[in-house]
């Protein structure tokens, strides 16, 4: 294989198998060549100036990085793609998202590109091979393509998983907010609320209480809370916890907490608080979706003792 194709593979394999023209001519491969290596059948045309090595797989990730390689730069997977890959989402989007700050209005039958005059370089980070818009950035477009359950879905999952905080989200969103800014209506609202929060849960279901809570007038408990004895042992870690009125709220799911091992762990962990002084209460995934009014009587309880 000659020099400049051995450049051109190296550049694919990192891309997937993917590469543009404007890149195999910087290996030095002109345009003739690249059309003729397609009548030859080594390339596949994947996109009008994008190509794809003949018998790679053609996987998701290659045709997210296609998407992207198509795009005017400055360009990156966005919105919904890029919540997937930050692992915000669960599941692969059925159409690839990409922004890019200059949209060349071709139709796209794979793949939609949003135009965003507000995108940065900066915005833009190197994720196992893709370009993708920050994580911030993402939740915040978010709110243009997806319902408002996902991007709070996403935000909370990218707060559990440290992808950003709640003031670099904030940060960016008063960055690019203007009128018919796009996302900035849906994010707003659970940004703000998560503002008045003290911490970061650890499960959804942890975070539907915290939302029962702050639909009431009752003050936010603490998060997980760290529990010392008087001689400063360390006792356990509870879900959420009202130091002064020595409360403490556990969050059961059917998923965990069943184990004949957590099941024992929680309650000695329990009886120890308990011989502190501590009550504890148990709320259930259940009560959190089927009944959030008895949840707050609970809470009511313990401000009313």
């Amino acid at each position: 294989m000659h020099r400049r194709e051995k450049l051109l593979y190296a550049i694919a394999r990192d891309q997937r198998g993917v590469f543009t023209l404007a890149q195999a001519e910087a290996c030095g491969l002109p345009r003739r060549t690249v059309a003729g290596r397609v009548v030859q059948g080594l390339y596949d045309v994947i996109h009008p100036g994008v190509y794809g090595l003949a018998g790679s797989d053609d996987t998701w990730m290659q045709a997210v990085i296609g998407a992207v390689l198509s795009a005017s730069e400055p360009a990156a997977a966005s919105h919904q793609t890029a919540a997937r890959l930050w692992g915000m989402a669960d599941r692969k989007p059925g159409i690839i998202e990409v922004v890019s700050r200059r949209h060349l209005r071709v139709k796209r039958d794979r793949f939609t590109v949003h135009e965003s005059k507000d995108l940065a370089e900066h915005d833009i980070v190197q994720l196992d091979g893709v370009s993708v818009t920050t994580a911030a950035r993402t939740v915040v477009d978010l709110g243009a393509s997806a319902p408002s359950w996902v991007v709070e879905k996403c935000l909370d999952t990218g707060l559990r998983k440290r992808l950003f905080t709640i003031w670099d989200v904030h940060r960016f969103m008063c960055r690019v907010a203007r009128p018919g800014r796009t996302g900035i209506g849906t994010i707003r609202p659970l940004v703000e609320e998560r503002l008045t929060w003290q911490a970061i849960t650890e499960s959804d279901l942890e975070d539907l209480f915290r939302k029962i809570v702050a639909s009431s007038s009752y003050p936010m408990p603490d998060t997980q809370h760290r529990l010392l004895d008087a001689e400063g042992t360390f006792v356990g870690r509870f879900d959420f916890a009202y130091p002064s009125r020595l409360a403490i709220i556990e969050t059961d799911s059917e998923g965990f907490h069943m184990d004949p091992v957590s099941f024992q762990r929680d309650r000695e962990k329990q009886n120890r608080a308990h011989a502190l002084g501590w009550t504890v209460y148990r709320v259930t995934w259940r009560q959190l979706i089927d009944d959030p009014d008895s949840v707050l009587q609970i809470i009511a309880a313990i401000w009313e003792d």
